[in-house]
């Protein structure tokens, strides 16, 4: 959603707000503090030192009604109630604009004339959206974000009365009507109609699964909003705030598509490592493999509608190249050859090797090169053990987790996960030891029923450097030690088929070999 910062002593808005709008503009409500003031389409925000209030413009939209005092109070209180759940240490409650014998005041006693939002107030530059610009969005922190989304998605309740395929045909429809009836329609209208067609035909080869996928409870009520100008980096973690308090229908969707919008800004911006660790890490939480098919039209259409935004906005050379820029991504997600999104023979890559040789190193450096609608997906054998047991990726596993029997189910797991994301049309990388090899066969066998190729890459080092590598790990989904290497290296089996890779030398070396046998 578009905003402008103006001057806070202005009282433009809705007339039968504007003595709300002065009062709260004032530094003398707010203890003396400067006022920054926020317009949107449906608020406007006041930030004033520690606090920062949003008040809900009494306007009436398509999507959205806050014509009515009652209806203002009540969706304050649902917006309090549904961002408590991303952001509790934001959101505190919601204040009353009374009416008193010498004036307005904010809070007290008196007859409610109007209601806010109270806030508290976050370092606007620690924005997702403004740490990406100024360059200091750190994978890091998107590693963190996923783990946070994906538990928030499955504890959101489901909602199969809402999504479905017949939800997104009208989405579609009203994203292209809405840039057709913009002011830049006319520069953006073979665009529009080659991204409606893209999308509608996309629509129509996914309708069964998309519906099929709300039937089975992976509609569900979301945040709605998850561009990267809504996450904040708040008391050092990041954190979802301003989620869809005013439509349940809006915000009740398959959870891909939620995080489809993420995704989609992160690509937009050419951050491609940052989308690549954002999708692995929540798929190794998630294991929703076989939604992967759906990405390419959820991530377009999300990007559509951010064009659609951007089309509507007050200048007009900004909104042709900004809108321009979105809705060319978003078709070319659906039809460009060289762009992620295009359906193509996947890969399966194994990178295997001994503990310490470097494996997800070199999964994190080419992972984002492979095609697709973030590069290949990585599954990891550390994370798919630590999942088995409920455990964070780096929370140590004890010893009994370790034994020959948990290793076989986790290479089962690690195998069908693989097989679903090929199945979806997605590219996987493999991290794991695969000291094994008898096991190695089987993946060439899976490769070949999803119509993927296969490449074995084998990690080369060693026992002394592999050592020395594991104690100069931080924290780290692998738990294995200096001891554990020794041990691997007496009963290592490398395969004869697989391509071996020098791993002594720098990460970039080895990850610029492995990209020329890849092929990309």
């Amino acid at each position: 959603m578009t905003h402008r910062i103006v001057d806070a002593n202005s009282e433009n808005g809705e007339p039968s707000q504007s003595g709300v709008i002065a009062l709260l503009a004032r530094p003398e409500t707010h203890d003396g503090n400067p006022v920054v003031r926020i317009d949107t389409p449906i608020s406007h925000v006041f930030i004033a030192g520690p606090k920062t209030y949003k008040l809900k413009r009494a306007v009436t939209r398509n999507f959205v009604d806050y014509s009515t005092l009652d209806l203002r109070r009540r969706h304050c209180l649902r917006e309090i109630e549904i961002n408590s759940i991303y952001a509790p240490q934001i959101y505190r409650g919601i204040v009353a604009i009374n009416q008193t014998a010498d004036g307005l005041i904010l809070g007290g006693d008196g007859d409610p004339v109007d209601y806010v939002v109270e806030m508290a107030t976050f370092d606007k530059d620690r924005t997702f959206d403004r740490l990406a610009e100024s360059g200091n969005l750190e994978v890091d922190q998107v590693r963190e974000l996923a783990d946070i989304i994906a538990t928030m998605h499955q504890a959101a309740p489901q909602s199969a009365q809402f999504g479905g395929s017949g939800n997104l045909e009208m989405t579609i429809k009203q994203v292209a009507d809405e840039i057709s009836a913009s002011p830049i329609a006319d520069h953006l209208g073979p665009q529009t109609t080659a991204w409606k067609n893209a999308a509608q035909i996309s629509l129509i080869e996914h309708a069964a699964q998309i519906d099929a996928r709300r039937r089975h409870g992976y509609v569900r009520r979301c945040h709605g909003d998850l561009h990267l100008a809504n996450i904040c980096t708040f008391d050092g973690k990041p954190t979802p705030f301003d989620a869809i308090e005013f439509s349940d229908e809006i915000a009740s969707v398959d959870i891909l598509y939620d995080l489809a919008f993420t995704l989609m800004d992160l690509s937009l911006r050419g951050l491609n490592v940052h989308a690549n660790t954002l999708l692995s890490r929540y798929l190794n939480f998630t294991r929703d493999y076989s939604g992967l098919s759906l990405l390419p039209v959820f991530v377009s259409l999300r990007a559509a509608v951010r064009s659609m935004v951007a089309a509507n906005g007050v200048d007009k050379s900004e909104a042709m190249s900004d809108a321009g820029s979105k809705l060319k991504f978003a078709t070319r997600c659906l039809l460009d050859p060289e762009q992620p999104g295009q359906s193509r023979q996947p890969m399966l890559i194994a990178i295997g090797g001994l503990s310490g040789s470097g494996k997800s190193t070199l999964a994190k450096n080419i992972a984002p090169d492979i095609p697709g609608i973030a590069g290949a997906i990585t599954i990891r054998s550390d994370i798919c053990r630590k999942r088995l047991f409920g455990a964070a990726p780096e929370q140590p596993l004890p010893e009994n987790a370790y034994t020959p029997e948990v290793s076989q189910r986790v290479y089962t797991l690690l195998v069908r996960d693989a097989a679903r994301a090929l199945r979806a049309g997605t590219s996987v990388i493999l991290d794991a030891t695969f000291i094994e090899g008898g096991k190695t066969t089987r993946l060439e066998k899976i490769a070949g029923s999803a119509g993927a190729s296969f490449i074995g890459l084998w990690l080369s080092l060693d026992l002394a450097s592999l050592q020395q590598r594991i104690l100069a790990r931080g924290a780290d989904a692998s738990d294995a030690t200096p001891e554990v290497a020794a041990a691997q290296w007496q009963s290592v089996r490398e395969n004869p088929a697989w391509v071996k890779l020098d791993a002594s030398r720098t990460p970039e070396q080895v990850a610029a070999e492995a990209r020329a046998v890849i092929g990309i």
